[in-house]
């Protein structure tokens, strides 16, 4: 049985589309939040709160969108907004998720240049590391994904009821899917 490879732009169009559907069920979370529960603290120090998670997610994003803005962009995950309001007020979250959203799935739906430059810095000293639109995604959704479980599980515990698949990364989901598909052929 042969199988087709998919080209370049279709593995860059599902990586985008991983993304995309992550951000979507937080876009939904968000939609449904009270905003007071947004900005809550939680944990014993208070330093939990899903509005400073869904900021910190914007900012990953955001940097990657301005480092891809121009051809000789740098992406830096440290040098990041940290704009209070998407912190604290649960419809300018969701609305700037929404943007990221469609810039995401504009900007990558054509052919885009797969290197990328990226600052690390390490011990106060920056290094420029190469890496790619693909790897970079790739890191995006897992990053967000993981941000999402702790999210899900600060939501939860103020009693809003949570989507299985919310916060779950699609490798888990697959793996899920894969363990049922015997027991259903034995039934």
């Amino acid at each position: 049985m042969n199988q087709t490879r998919p080209g370049k732009n279709d593995m860059l169009n599902d990586i985008v589309e991983e993304n995309a559907h992550a951000i979507g069920q937080l876009i939904e979370l968000l939609t449904h939040l009270p905003n007071n529960l947004y900005r809550q603290s939680f944990g014993q120090r208070g330093r939990h709160a899903i509005g400073k998670h869904v900021r910190h997610i914007i900012d990953h994003y955001s940097a990657l969108l301005s480092a891809t803005a121009s051809p000789q962009g740098l992406l830096d995950y440290e040098n990041r907004d940290r704009d209070q309001s998407l912190e604290t007020d649960c419809r300018a979250g969701a609305n700037q998720l929404s943007a990221i959203l469609h810039s995401l799935r504009r900007r990558f739906v054509e052919h885009h240049s797969a290197e990328l430059a990226m600052l690390h810095t390490s011990d106060e000293q920056g290094q420029v590391i190469a890496t790619s639109v693909d790897r970079e995604l790739v890191f995006l959704a897992s990053h967000t994904i993981h941000h999402m479980a702790i999210i899900g599980m600060l939501a939860e515990q103020a009693g809003v009821e949570i989507s299985d698949e919310f916060g779950v990364h699609p490798s888990t989901l697959r793996h899920l899917q894969r363990q049922q598909r015997p027991m259903a052929r034995s039934a």
